[in-house]
């Protein structure tokens, strides 16, 4: 979805007079919850153009909901769902989960996102109990989550097309909260969302009392997301020191070098072909597998100047920190 996309759905400013239709959203009741709210909360869908529907879910704030901020957060991909960020991350509960195999979103997928609640699980690893984060945003902030564009998680087109040019708003079903500060949030590819997103509110027409966007761990440049893989891996140990610096300066993202793509490759095949989460990287090795389908969208953004196929370069793992590329070893 385009940033105006977003910004139509989310900022329209027709009807924000009009009577409040979200009654019918309220969850009031959810199994498996663990404490008492203090807080209130609606799930539901906004209609982001004929035949086009966009989920969310918006909790508001525990402390002052009428004047404290109002937060979007999105998560990145392009196409993972932000009930991602909603249940594992920053939203007022996580859920307990327990599966065999952990995996990364994939093109927003519910299920997949409710995968990688293991990762957070504290208690009753039954995948039926809410707890409560005592660190969620919602402590000082009302937060809508959207899982955009249509398509992602429990978004989706009729027509299976998702550019959208939405003509409704969150603001015109919620218009009590179009005087509180509004502020962007967004993680990976949110560093593309929360921006583009960003500019087009400022320099709207919409009244909407923007204050601003942060961005954590994002994608804003390809070159500096290649040069940050490899000093990610060498500074954890996964790796020594790649040969492609000159006086200091080091390429690792369209270097001319032959020895220094085959030593990049052997990195990357480190990072991802070893058994390694990246997201995770002091979890359990999970041992010598294919990459996770999962990290597929991730990884076919790095070193996409010679990058030719994902599997160019085979990994092959002696011991848990051990890996050499299958190349070279044939070489020997």
């Amino acid at each position: 979805m385009h940033a105006g996309g977003f910004l139509l759905c989310l900022l329209s400013a027709l009807q924000l007079g009009s009577r409040s239709q979200y009654a019918p959203d309220e969850v009031t009741h959810l199994p498996g919850m663990t404490f008492k709210t203090n807080y209130r909360q609606w799930s539901g869908y906004l209609q982001a153009g004929k035949g086009k529907f966009l989920h969310y879910w918006f909790v508001t704030s525990q402390r002052n909901p009428a004047k404290d901020p109002l937060v979007l957060w999105l998560n990145g991909g392009p196409g993972c769902s932000s009930l991602d960020g909603f249940l594992s991350e920053n939203g007022p509960f996580h859920v307990s989960f327990l599966v065999a195999n952990h995996t990364a979103c994939v093109h927003g997928s519910f299920k997949q996102a409710l995968k990688l609640l293991a990762f957070h699980s504290q208690v009753n690893d039954d995948g039926a109990t809410l707890y409560e984060n005592k660190f969620s945003w919602n402590t000082i902030a009302n937060v809508l989550y959207l899982e955009s564009p249509a398509g992602v998680g429990y978004s989706y087109s009729d027509d299976h097309t998702y550019d959208t040019d939405d003509d409704q708003s969150f603001f015109v079903k919620f218009p009590n909260f179009t005087k509180n500060e509004f502020f962007i949030f967004g993680e990976s590819y949110g560093g593309v969302y929360a921006p583009t997103l960003s500019l087009r509110v400022a320099t709207g027409q919409a009244k909407i009392n923007f204050k601003g966007f942060a961005v954590g761990n994002g994608l804003s440049s390809f070159a500096l997301n290649d040069q940050s893989l490899i000093y990610f891996g060498y500074y954890h140990g996964l790796f020594g020191e790649e040969n492609c610096c000159d006086k200091g300066n080091c390429n690792f993202y369209n270097s001319t070098s032959d020895t220094c793509k085959t030593l990049v490759n052997v990195a990357f095949g480190i990072v991802y072909e070893s058994g390694l989460n990246e997201y995770a990287l002091y979890l359990d090795c999970e041992g010598r597998r294919a990459y996770h389908r999962g990290y597929e969208k991730a990884m076919s953004h790095l070193f996409r100047n010679y990058r030719k196929n994902l599997h160019s370069y085979k990994v092959l793992c002696i011991l848990t920190f051990l890996c050499v590329n299958q190349s070279l070893f044939n070489a020997m």
